[in-house]
């Protein structure tokens, strides 16, 4: 099916497809979809060697289409530009994500503990399998703040929103099983989002030195059995418990800084 959307909006896509393979230039020569799928899938698995290997800015179409054995012409009959051809590549490592984590949580639907596991041993092998191309993920990360196509950033929070979902149902049944105490689910997924990241990020620059999935591991007996001795914890409850269920997601406007100033 060919899409055209007027609109910038990276939403405008059918359900299960892509932004790049809805908005993807079509080639000159008319071939099966299967064919046209496999040579756009050679083109964006040369392109992340190469992105791996030079970084985004130092490399050129010229260097993709040597690696993918085409020629440059042909790169442009499937992508347009540079940028678009490296939104494809974590389109694709995004999809691969989401769908997986998706899965996991599916196959383990009515047992909240189960699926918790599930998530964290789904995200471990993605963050193994792709911690050769970190560099790809923080470029992308960056391009998307500098770039002024909406496109990148689109992706990031499509990201985010269908991640948190997933981990803000699965706090809500933990809560509901009696295993979580209470807390606003929206922010305690946010928060797993970016303590995964910084997990993931910092294996990284420590040269990978220790085992990811026992950083994981002691992120969730932090988690699950908080640092404070009973007696303080007692003592603070209230607090505790107003910070829990308030969560920290509300509008970072300047009255709402000030009087939580107070």
């Amino acid at each position: 099916m060919n899409i055209r959307c007027t609109v910038k909006a990276y939403f405008c896509r059918p359900t299960g497809q892509s932004y790049n393979e809805a908005h993807a230039t079509m080639p000159r020569r008319p071939q099966s979809e299967a064919a046209w799928a496999a040579k756009r899938q050679q083109i964006i698995t040369a392109a992340i060697g190469e992105f791996a290997r030079r970084g985004f800015h130092a490399t050129k179409m010229e260097h993709i289409a040597d690696a993918a054995g085409i020629g440059k012409g042909t790169i442009y009959e499937y992508f347009a530009t540079k940028d678009e051809l490296f939104l494809a590549v974590y389109d694709y490592w995004m999809d691969t994500y989401e769908a997986a984590m998706q899965r996991a949580a599916d196959e383990h639907r009515g047992d909240p503990l189960a699926t918790a596991d599930a998530l964290i041993e789904t995200a471990i092998a993605f963050y193994q399998e792709h911690a050769a191309y970190a560099p790809i993920l923080l470029e992308f990360w960056a391009h998307a703040l500098r770039s002024d196509d909406p496109h990148f950033l689109e992706r990031i929070q499509q990201m985010k929103q269908t991640l948190g979902a997933i981990g803000a149902r699965v706090a809500s049944e933990l809560i509901a099983s009696g295993a979580f105490r209470k807390v606003e689910t929206a922010s305690f997924a946010q928060l797993e989002l970016g303590i995964s990241d910084g997990i993931f990020l910092h294996w990284v620059l420590d040269g990978q030195r220790y085992n990811l999935h026992d950083a994981y591991r002691f992120r969730q007996a932090v988690i699950g059995a908080g640092l404070m001795r009973p007696m303080l914890r007692r003592m603070l409850d209230s607090k505790i418990t107003k910070r829990l269920t308030s969560g920290f997601l509300r509008s970072n406007t300047p009255g709402a800084r000030s009087k939580r100033s107070r």
